[in-house]
């Protein structure tokens, strides 16, 4: 098979699939009944071979018809490791040639390898899903790759993911079988030291899997601790679940879970008091920020003690991504900070911007780093943010290290408009009171746009927001009545500018303790609501009266972080 040819090369070359030859067979037979096997784009015409038996789509960059669903770590060196799904004409059980790659980065994200490592499953019947990057409490890095179709979920160690050209010296472990059924996020590592994940099979009825690590014997058990199941409270419109936990400071668990667009705000809650063996019936219409257009979130507790929740603003569609920071475990999430709210519309909308997921390891000032991706089967890009909690705060990039909507791939040959000739502010804070018309006179009627090439694009119009309230603090988004058209965007929303009504300039330092830090199972949202038409929100969008920093934060909690520590952002000698 050709999957079973590329093995090959790569076994004579690279210690990488050494670990799939047995003594007693050949290197071909060892990689027919591999899990999935790995090789790296610079074997000898791997990039020119078909990624199945029949197919005319090859392993090269510029056969991908879609790309999604990423993942990233940060080693304690400071390489960022991101890998994606990719491969056949759509992503799921409608395409069986799915298969994974991964790149890696040496400058903090500001450029990734040409080189990349391709894994796939030798049986052509058998699909990769979305990959997850997990590093685990002993150090160890691990990929763990999920087989579609219940063929199992397995982790790969990655040994030395630091290694000085990890295209020929990167080592992998023997494969590890982990879960028969795909888990929907990393796993959480609680404070007893075990790894907990939600599994995406009965969503209906959704039970987490426990594992015990044991990293003198190197053995990693998962059971599924027989109680309660988390019951949806939608059992005849639930398909997805994609749920994830996360551990509050009074012990319990929360469980968050994904619900169709239209049911209970998008996303719904459980509570486990004895480390997920039995769960409270899941509850639906938890408010701002617990809301999603039918898409994946991430959730994970910070080094502050912080909860940062990334989802999207709105449940209309895939749009506005944003970050918001908890400082009472979930009960109220005062800041917000818009990651993405990129003009992706019309026919090649392609899902907008979805699947987040934040590196589990912070920078040494902070940084938080964030992928996730945009158009998938237009713009074809994996992006990135970096931002801190002070950002967060801030509602908007106020630290030398925030650097929003970096390509780590783009495939799509789109245009990129990044800067605009006029001079003008995109964050604007006014009191309660001011007139719209005070606002508009401090914005230009011509917006000349700069693309990355230098060539420009000049756009006349006037700036619109037709549910500015000026007496209602909030924050409120005037957009532009040109947009980009055609194969081009606005890459950083140059034609958005972003009004803070509010008494003062928020404040991104910490307010005063909290009473109460664990979340309350019948309110997890605590009293941010949604947003009634015409108020708080973004123009036209779902917003809540939370973003942009405007309520003082509340103390972190002194929960037990676990968490690779800080690492360096920057690495010398970037192999290209």
């Amino acid at each position: 098979m050709n999957k079973t040819g590329i093995v090959l090369a790569a076994v004579m070359t690279v210690s990488l699939c050494a670990p799939f030859a047995a003594s007693a067979r050949t290197a071909a037979e060892a990689a027919e009944d591999a899990p999935a096997v790995g090789f790296w784009s610079t074997e000898p015409g791997v990039t020119e071979r078909p990624v199945a038996d029949g197919t005319a789509e090859t392993y090269a960059e510029e056969d991908r018809v879609w790309q999604g669903l990423p993942t990233i770590a940060v080693t304690p060196g400071g390489r960022m490791w991101c890998a994606w799904q990719t491969g056949d004409t759509i992503e799921g059980s409608q395409g069986p040639n799915n298969y994974d790659v991964m790149y890696y980065s040496d400058d903090g994200g500001e450029t990734w390898s040409d080189e990349y490592m391709i894994w796939d499953v030798p049986d052509d019947s058998i699909r990769l899903a979305d990959p997850r990057l997990f590093y685990d409490q002993f150090g160890k890095l691990w990929l763990v790759l999920i087989r579609g179709g219940l063929k199992g979920t397995y982790a790969f160690e990655i040994k030395n993911p630091d290694c000085a050209d990890p295209a020929s010296e990167l080592e992998m472990g023997e494969p590890v079988s982990w879960l028969k059924a795909p888990p929907a996020h990393r796993p959480t590592i609680l404070s007893n030291g075990r790894w907990i994940t939600p599994v995406e099979v009965d969503t209906d009825r959704q039970v987490t899997y426990i594992c015990r690590p044991n990293n003198e014997t190197g053995k990693y058990p998962w059971t599924t601790l027989q109680g309660e199941p988390a019951v949806t409270a939608y059992p005849d419109r639930k398909s997805y679940g994609e749920a994830q936990v996360i551990e509050l400071t009074d012990g319990r668990l929360m469980m968050l879970s994904r619900l169709p667009k239209d049911c209970g705000g998008g996303m719904e809650i459980s509570y486990s008091s004895d480390w997920g063996t039995n769960w409270t019936p899941y509850k639906a219409d938890n408010g701002v920020p617990y809301i999603t257009p039918s898409s994946k979130f991430h959730i994970q507790r910070l080094e502050s003690g912080a909860i940062l929740l990334i989802t999207h603003a709105t449940t209309a569609d895939r749009e506005q991504l944003a970050a918001y920071l908890s400082y009472d475990d979930g009960k109220t999430y005062p800041y917000m900070m818009m990651l993405d709210d990129t003009d992706i519309r019309g026919s090649w909308r392609d899902f907008g911007v979805s699947y987040p997921e934040a590196a589990a390891q912070q920078g040494e000032n902070g940084e938080i780093y964030i992928v996730y991706d945009a158009g998938r089967y237009a713009l074809k890009e994996i992006r990135m943010c970096i931002v801190t909690e002070e950002d967060i705060k801030a509602g908007k990039p106020v630290t030398d290290y925030c650097k929003m909507r970096m390509q780590i791939q783009k495939l799509g040959g789109y245009i990129d408009y990044v800067s605009a000739k006029e001079d003008y502010e995109q964050y604007i804070t006014v009191q309660p009171g001011t007139e719209k018309a005070d606002i508009l006179e401090q914005l230009p009627q011509t917006v000349t746009l700069v693309a990355g090439d230098g060539s420009e694009l000049s756009l006349t119009g006037t700036w619109e927001c037709p549910e500015y309230a000026k007496n209602i603090e909030g924050r409120y988004t005037f957009k532009f009545s040109e947009r980009v058209t055609g194969k081009a965007q606005d890459l950083y929303s140059l034609l958005n500018v972003y009004v803070t009504v509010a008494e003062k300039e928020p404040d991104p330092g910490q307010g005063g303790e909290t009473e109460d830090p664990g979340g309350d199972p019948e309110n997890p949202g605590g009293e941010t609501q949604p947003p009634e038409s015409g108020s708080k929100g973004g123009c036209g969008s779902s917003l809540a009266g939370a973003g942009g920093g405007i309520t003082a934060a509340l103390a972190a909690s002194a929960l037990t972080v676990i968490f690779m520590g800080k690492v360096s952002t920057k690495r010398k000698n970037m192999k290209r």
